[in-house]
């Protein structure tokens, strides 16, 4: 219970931070501006906008708490950490449906509250991760209904809600599909792959329609041409999942059927080997992508926590009234939790980093003329400025083979901006692509190097925050030197 009330207060915590907890919340709180400004998320790629690669659901979503609070990180995290709950509740649930313990289905609950810094303190950011992980956990449990419309209908339809939120829910669900091809009977075995099949290609028909085609090049062509790094294999295997071997240990009890699930039919067993297979795999594929952060290990330590909470009841089954044997599966499993132990206050922003953040805003809001902030462009949209595409967008695009062309296009015209002076000012993150632009350096004066002063870092993610500014020179009409445009 503790790591479960851990988080619920260091969450609500966060969960008004006016910044970025990481660096690409900004780019999802643009993407539902989008939604509320009547525009569409899959267009032709521009400096002013070019859309993350995943599906559509949870900004639409997002949009939706926006009308009510307003737009910011707020709304988005809050859709995060509401689904996180869920995912808890849904864990809770799915093992005391096969345990009937309330004792393991919190121990379940709490080991993966418990990951919480494993997966890169991800639950309740304004990403997609969270949203997509509660719905696919709610196709898992209704997939195992006692009522049939539900098994057959409202299952495929959260497996497909998942998958329109993020892209690799798609893997459990296959794997739900073979399991209904396999275990149920002859109607209901293909109602399920029917409806499934029939939202996901359906979907795929409006939505890239709808889009002149940019859906499928954004969702499906773009994620597809990344590269594997699959040396994170073994890192998967023996830190990522490592982490966890105690919690392991236990849940091979149920998927392997050893002590007391012998007594389970094959269909379960198949069911439990091909749900906990679609995990892994969803979360072992994800994390061997180039760039592949610590999030996209959700699924898998959900799973974990699942079949553990299942394991752990079935030992204590099994050991009945053998105390020291039962004592050292305990104690085994405390060390566990010891072992994931973090610091929450390393989770949370500091005042300084709140200040400095307030400070960054005075900056912006000094200066009379456009400035491009591509690395947090929402750090512009919350003062009224005008934003351009998300660098990450922008790398994901450009590093795409089949894409490429489209990398020269922005370039050419980040060239013509850069020789127009179309903006007043550059914050960068670090040294990149734009200062290397022809014109750059002779249009722009290097002001500052250090903005923000050692402080306002991202709690998780990539390490990225306004570090570098130029402003734009003016030249003096008596030949003299040019000079840099008075700063705010």
């Amino acid at each position: 219970r503790s790591t479960l009330f851990t988080y619920f207060v260091l969450a609500l915590a966060r969960l008004s931070y006016p910044f970025e907890l990481e660096w690409m919340e900004g780019g999802s709180v643009v993407q539902v501006q989008r939604i509320l400004d009547g525009q569409a998320l899959y267009v032709t790629p521009s400096l002013t906008f070019v859309p993350f690669i995943y599906s559509p659901f949870y900004f639409y979503v997002s949009s939706l708490f926006a009308h009510v609070t307003g737009n910011g990180f707020l709304p988005l995290r809050l859709v995060s950490f509401v689904s996180s709950l869920g995912c808890f509740a849904l864990i809770f649930m799915i093992v005391h449906r096969r345990t009937s313990s309330v004792y393991a289905s919190f121990m379940a609950s709490g080991l993966y509250a418990a990951t919480f810094r494993l997966s890169g303190s991800w639950f309740d950011l304004a990403r997609v991760d969270s949203l997509s992980l509660f719905l696919l956990l709610a196709g898992i449990f209704t997939f195992d209904s006692p009522r049939r419309l539900t098994r057959t209908v409202a299952s495929p339809l959260l497996l497909f809600l998942s998958f329109f939120t993020k892209q690799t829910a798609l893997i459990v669900a296959v794997c739900l599909l073979v399991t209904a091809l396999v275990t149920r009977r002859r109607l209901e075995r293909y109602w399920f792959p029917l409806i499934f099949s029939l939202l996901l290609l359906g979907s795929f028909l409006i939505m890239n329609t709808l889009t002149g085609g940019w859906y499928k090049h954004y969702v499906l062509d773009l994620p597809a041409e990344h590269d594997m790094d699959y040396r994170m294999v073994v890192r998967f295997l023996t830190t990522d999942v490592g982490q966890l071997s105690i919690a392991l240990c236990v849940a091979a009890v149920p998927i392997l059927r050893l002590g007391a699930a012998r007594s389970s039919t094959p269909d379960r067993n198949i069911q439990d080997v091909l749900v906990f297979g679609g995990l892994f795999l969803a979360s072992l594929l994800s994390r061997i992508h180039v760039g592949g952060y610590e999030n996209v290990l959700m699924p898998v330590y959900a799973g974990i926590a699942i079949y553990f909470g299942i394991g752990f009841a079935a030992s204590l089954k099994v050991m009945g009234r053998d105390a020291p044997v039962e004592s050292v599966l305990v104690l085994a499993v405390a060390l566990q939790f010891v072992v994931l132990f973090y610091w929450p206050g390393e989770e949370i922003p500091s005042a300084m980093d709140r200040r400095q953040g307030e400070r960054l805003e005075q900056l912006v809001s000094g200066f009379k003329g456009e400035v491009y902030m591509s690395d947090h462009p929402w750090y512009l949209g919350m003062l009224g400025r005008a934003t351009q595409a998300h660098r990450m967008a922008v790398k994901d695009l450009v590093r795409s083979p089949g894409f490429g062309q489209w990398g020269e296009i922005l370039g050419q015209d980040m060239v013509a901006e850069v020789k127009e002076k179309r903006y007043e000012a550059f914050i960068l993150d670090a040294e990149d692509y734009e200062m290397q632009l022809p014109g750059f350096k002779t249009n722009y004066m290097l002001v500052e190097s250090n903005l923000s002063e050692n402080v306002f870092h991202p709690v998780t993610g990539l390490d990225r925050r306004p570090t570098l500014l130029y402003v734009r020179r003016i030249v003096k009409q008596n030949g003299a030197a040019p000079a840099a445009t008075p700063g705010p």
